[in-house]
């Protein structure tokens, strides 16, 4: 099982800030979610090498946390805190929920705003600095303003464990959750996974996890991303510690 933590160096099909991102049909999830990583999965399984997903951090919440406040566009594949996609033969990133899921512009609150704005101008800053020095480097809100270089992810691939946000939210109907009891109350090998995701029967494994403040303004504190290869499937919950 590959496990890398802190990782500082690029690997063979990594790609920062990709543009070549959603379907055609799809391109207003541009004004949402901020692409950060693709990443070849056969550096994890090699018999799924060309199959490139990418790492995507939602520009929102201000608060809480994405999907609270739009319940009535919840459905099978999304709901509070959680959202999915389709990874198509060309490795684009299919949304499997309701454009109405995000709030974007149409939200009133000013902080909110200005929030939004304060996420994409980050974004576009780090990107500068990548195509000045070829490094990652946040401008996050709770530095000096000044560029500070980060990690690409805070983990590649491993087992996946347990963290809040495995029971912030209910996960949405089409997958299946199940958790182990805590490592005090139960044996284990030293494999073991915390956490079993699945959709048809078919399990998820853990393909990255970062913060989103590595790479913008501000964010949950891991971004977590999960592949399951049978229906092509890219999950995202978020940890907020």
């Amino acid at each position: 099982m590959i496990h890398q933590t802190e990782l500082s160096d690029l690997l063979p099909g990594m790609v920062p800030f990709p543009t070549d991102v959603f379907p055609a049909d799809q391109a207003w999830l541009g004004q949402h979610l901020l692409p950060l990583l693709k990443i070849d999965l056969g550096v994890l399984r090699p018999e799924l090498a060309g199959q490139v997903a990418t790492m995507l951090c939602p520009i929102e919440p201000y608060e809480g946390c994405i999907g609270d406040n739009t319940e009535e566009h919840h459905n099978e594949f999304t709901g509070s805190n959680w959202i999915s996609f389709e990874l198509t033969d060309d490795n684009r990133m299919r949304f499997l929920g309701n454009e109405g899921y995000f709030q974007g512009d149409a939200v009133e609150d000013e902080d909110a705003r200005a929030h939004s704005a304060e996420m994409r101008g980050s974004h576009a800053k780090a990107q500068a600095y990548f195509q000045q020095h070829g490094r990652l480097a946040s401008y996050s809100r709770y530095g000096d303003g000044k560029p500070g270089e980060q990690a690409w992810l805070d983990a590649l691939g491993g087992a996946i464990s347990y963290g809040n946000w495995t029971e912030t939210a209910e996960i949405p109907t089409a997958f299946g959750i199940s958790i182990l009891p805590p490592m005090h109350d139960r044996d284990r090998t030293p494999d073991m996974e915390d956490v079993t995701i699945t959709r048809n029967g078919n399990k998820f494994f853990a393909v990255a996890e970062v913060a989103g403040y590595n790479w913008c303004a501000a964010g949950a504190d891991a971004i977590v991303m999960l592949y399951e290869p049978e229906s092509r499937t890219v999950l995202f919950s978020y940890d907020w510690t």
